[in-house]
Order: C-alpha cells, then structure tokens, then sequence
C-alpha cells in the first residue's frame, strides 16, 4: 500500500524537452504531508517548475547538456554576472576572484548534474530519483514510448527525519512502481487524443481516492462508474476490498494458459543457440456470487496432438510462483489440484513458472545477407515450422532493422507466402507472413533485394527522402508501388514492443553484414511445456450452470535468429573446472 501526493504525464516534445499533458494534485494527502514534515515541509513545485526541474536535471543529450532550459533563474544571474565580468577587460583583474568563485559554484552544481544523467544513462531502469538538490523525494518515474508517467509517494520517515531509508525497505516504492506501470497501459490510449482528458481524472479519481491506489484495473473501474454501487446493501455475505461489486448476468469461466519464449538462433555450429520459457495462468471469472472454484492440472509431459514438443527429455515444470489467494494441496506440484476463492472480476494471473527441457523452439530457420555494393544486398530467409506445434497462428510477423545504413529506396522480394512491407521509418522491412505456413513441409522463404540511397558527406546537403520503390514477385500476384508508406499502415504488436525502439537506437556493431531480423508471433492452441487443464474437473461451488473456455498459447520475446554470414552477439561461457 502506498499513498501519493500527486501524478504527472509529460511528453516529449520537438525541441528535445518535455512537456506536462496530464497534472493531478491530492491536496488531502499534501495537508497530511505538510503536518508530518513541520519546519522540514518541502513543497511541490507548481508545473512549470516542475518541468524545469525534470528537463534540467534528467531530460539531457549525449553531451551531458541540457536539451531544454539551460539553468535555473538563479544559476543564470550568476552566469550572466559572470559573463559581465568577463566581457569587460578592465575589471578582470579586479573580479577575478568573484569570477572564480561563481564559476565553481556553476561547475559543482553542473557536476553533480552531469554525474546524475551519467547514472540515468547507464541504468535506464533507475526509475527513483531526487530533484531540486535532494528536496524532492522520492521522485518515480517510468517511461513508455515517448511519455513520462510521474508520482511521488509518501515515505513518513523522510519526511519527519529528513533521512532517505534504503529502497529495500521502502514497499511503497514497489507499489508507486507497479502502480504506474499499471495505469500507463490504458492511459496510453487516451493520451494519444489532444487534451483535455475529463476521462482519466475521473478514473484516476476512482482509482486513487485520498491518494491511495485500490482498483487500478481500468475495466472494474469502467463498469464501477457505469453501474454504480447499490443505494442498499443485499448482500448477505461479506465482500473482499478488491470486489467492490458482484457479477450479474451469463455466467463464464476462462482459462488461458500462456508461455512465453525468448530464443536467439545463430545458424552457427561453433555458437550455440540460447532459448528461455517462462509460463503463466491466468483465470477471467464472470460468476454470479462469491463462488469457490477447483481445478486440475493435466501431466506436464507432452503427448503426440497434445500440444507439447516431443524430445529425449520431456519438458519439466521449475520455479512455480502461485498467487497468495490460491489454496494448494499439501505438496506443492504443479499436476496438483489447485482451489481458490473468491476470483476477481478481471484477468488475474494464478500462477507462473519456468520451463526446462524442451528440445526444439517453434520457430527455426536461417538469415543470411550479403552486401553486393556498398548500397545494395541481398537476403534470405527461411523458416520451418515445428511440426508438433498447432500450424494456427494469431499473427506471424518477421522484421529486418538495417542499422546505420541509409534510406530504402528500392526492393525486389518473392516471398512465398505472406505480404511485404516498407516501414514508416525507410530503415527496416517488414514480413507479414499470416496465419499459416501454406509451404510444404511448413516452410517459408523470402528471397530479397534491397538499395539503399547514397550516404551523404558532409560538404554535400542531405537531399529529401525519395519515396521507395517495392516489388513484390508472389503466386497470389504481382505488385509494383513507389510511393511513401501509407500513414494508416501499422503493426500495433510491432509498435508496442519494447524492443522495437532498440531496432532504431544506434549500434556501432550492426554495420556491414553484422545484422539480426526478428520475429513476432503467437501459436494458438498449444504450449511448449503440454500443461493443460481438466476441462472434466474444474468445478464450481455453490454448483452452477456456467460456459468454460481454456486456450493456450506461445507467444514469441525477443526472438532473434542472427545473420550467419556476419558476426554477432553472444556471451561466452568458460567450461567448468574439473
């Protein structure tokens, strides 16, 4: 539990700064503050302030310079008095010790500043700062795209004593942290309209009344606001905190089991290919009542049409995690039957785990590109489809960053399946194989040529972007288009991954053939490790007529398969001593 002071969501604008777009103040919680913290009361800065604060002290280029602002209203009289002193030759003996003296005010107060963004820099998952030389603390902030989702919680002890405890001992710093990441999921989605945002305030005022976070999932809070509470109360038995209202209506019971690979191929004998798998279930109950809800867990080890990869050793279930809510047998297994009780109204994860053992990825294949001029290369990729996983796919896509190179300016592609595609940016492409693998022996391939525009020195002007040109060689037809991709031309699963700003981000490796193309994708009906659920034993208490749906699935992370014509990254490790 934590309770916050405040919200903010700044954006980034053009000139390399940041802007607030969402503000939100507790004044109940600031009164509470301003009693504990007595004579050490620090206030909030108002926003213009405070962007001041956030575009001085974090918000800095690769130099170590400010992007925005350069200096506080203080620090830039003590410049200008000091630039007064300078450009006036005939007092510069006379002021040479006051010149000094501002200058190494100016160069501490820098220092510490350039030593803050050199940390920012170094440890992008630094989320909890302090601004206004130490005043303002703690000061949490995430980042998604190009928005800053911002709060402050209160922590009692620094507010009496004025002494930071470690962060180890802080769970409201845990909680803030969870709390935005929750929250900036939906906000996301409003924030991309102009403002003013009269939805959000009245869900942040739901979510976070008196400062303290109950219900962040936006859909219970959606249907809160929408049918309200009962002017009496009817219920006879008592209701948890987090099940604010009860479910009327058709009564459904859903089951998602969904595992998650990430797996590096490098199409190399002497490096070997890397693969983690990582599970969880997660239950979306719409049952009338309070009801307790059982269920089995079918044998992990995989069988033919099961789902599961069939190897010398068959997967195994490791690292189970299982919600505190969940009610166990005595031995903790995973093929246990599992009971909990009282199920939330919204999708909430039961359990997770890790898996060992699988002898095949579900996805394999190879990259291979070749430069044939310093503008122009060619490609080739394959992929082959696990034949023990469900040939059913949600989506399927494969995506070639070509880092520190030019604008695309021509492609010739003959996928055999699947549409081709030139990215917004002019710097990557884009496969959409489908939803199948159509190829015999389900495999795919895209031969592929690509032109790049001519570098540029420096003595010659950089000329406009010239609208590429894509032709595509298909059994479904033929396609010849110049023109600049479409604005309304998206992959929103592309878009929303984490990785895909990393594909844009300069790296000095990826130059000549050093290059990797990566893959999205999700397998319906199936899973790596063969977990399943009893669809014959998950039972409900009181007894009631309800629908049951279980799904599975494999979802792709960071799936990468490296040029194996270039270099490329791996860690290397040393045999163990005998």
């Amino acid at each position: 539990m934590c309770t916050l002071r405040a919200l903010w969501v700044l954006k980034e604008n053009n000139n390399g700064g940041t802007e607030i777009i969402l503000s939100k103040r507790i004044n109940t919680v600031e009164n509470r503050v301003r009693a504990l913290s007595g004579s050490n009361y620090n206030p909030i800065p108002i926003d213009s302030e405070l962007i001041t604060l956030f575009n001085i002290e974090l918000i800095k280029d690769s130099q170590g310079h400010s992007t925005g602002q350069t200096s506080p209203i203080s620090f830039q009289q003590q410049s200008l008095q000091t630039q007064q002193l300078s450009s006036s030759s005939s007092l510069l003996s006379a002021s040479m010790a006051s010149k000094q003296q501002n200058q190494q005010t100016i160069t501490n107060i820098n220092s510490s500043a350039l030593s803050l963004v050199k940390v920012y820099s170094n440890t992008p998952n630094t989320h909890v700062i302090s601004l206004n030389q130490e005043r303002l603390w703690p000061f949490i902030y995430i980042k998604k795209k190009n928005l800053y989702f911002i709060t402050i919680p209160v922590i009692e002890e620094f507010l009496v004593s004025n002494r930071k405890p470690p962060l180890i001992d802080l769970p409201p710093i845990t909680a803030a942290l969870n709390f935005l990441e929750e929250t900036s999921v939906y906000m996301i989605g409003f924030l991309n309209k102009p403002p003013p945002y009269p939805e959000l305030q009245v869900f942040l005022t739901n979510i976070i009344p008196f400062g303290q976070p109950i219900d962040t999932n936006f859909n219970n809070v959606k249907a809160m606001i929408r049918q309200g509470f009962p002017s009496v109360e009817t219920f006879q038995q008592k209701r948890p905190a987090w099940k604010p209202f009860l479910h009327k209506g058709k009564q459904q019971l859903d089951f998602i089991i969904s595992e998650t690979i990430q797996c590096i191929l490098y199409d190399n004998p002497s490096i070997p290919d890397v693969s983690k798998v990582s599970g969880s279930l997660f239950c979306k109950a719409d049952l009338e009542g309070m009801p307790e809800v059982s269920f089995y867990l079918q044998p992990t080890i995989a069988a033919p049409g099961m789902g599961g990869i069939i190897g010398q050793n068959e997967p195994i279930i490791t690292n189970l995690a299982i919600d505190s809510t969940v009610q166990t047998t005595s031995d903790i297994n995973i093929n246990n039957k599992i009971s909990f009780f009282n199920p939330p109204l919204d999708h909430f994860k039961l359990l997770s785990y890790s898996v060992q053992g699988i002898k095949a990825v579900p996805l394999r294949g190879f990259y291979q590109m070749k430069e044939t001029s310093p503008n122009s290369i060619k490609v080739l990729i394959q992929l082959k489809l696990n034949s023990e996983m469900n040939n059913s796919f949600e989506y399927c896509l494969l995506k070639i960053p070509f880092k520190n190179r030019s604008n695309i300016i021509h492609v010739n592609a003959s996928p055999t399946t699947g549409s081709i595609f030139i990215d917004h940016s002019l710097k990557s492409i884009i496969w959409n194989i489908g939803q199948k693998f159509t190829g015999r022996n389900l495999e795919v391939a895209l031969p592929m040529e690509i032109v790049f525009s001519s570098v540029s020195t420096n003595l010659i002007p950089q000329p406009p972007p010239q609208p590429p040109t894509l032709i595509v060689s298909s059994s479904s037809g033929n396609q010849n288009i110049t023109a600049f991709p479409k604005h309304d031309q998206s992959f929103p699963i592309i878009d929303s991954s984490p990785s895909d700003q990393d594909d844009y981000s300069p790296d000095p490796f990826c130059t000549g053939s050093n290059s990797y193309v990566r893959i999205y994708f999700k397998i319906q009906n199936c899973t790596l490790s063969g977990l399943n659920i009893d669809p014959k034993k998950v039972v409900i208490y009181p007894t009631n007529k309800f629908k049951l749906n279980i799904e599975r699935e494999v979802l792709s992370s960071e799936y990468i398969i490296w040029n194996s014509l270039g270099s490329s990254k791996y860690s290397y490790q040393p045999s163990s001593s005998k």
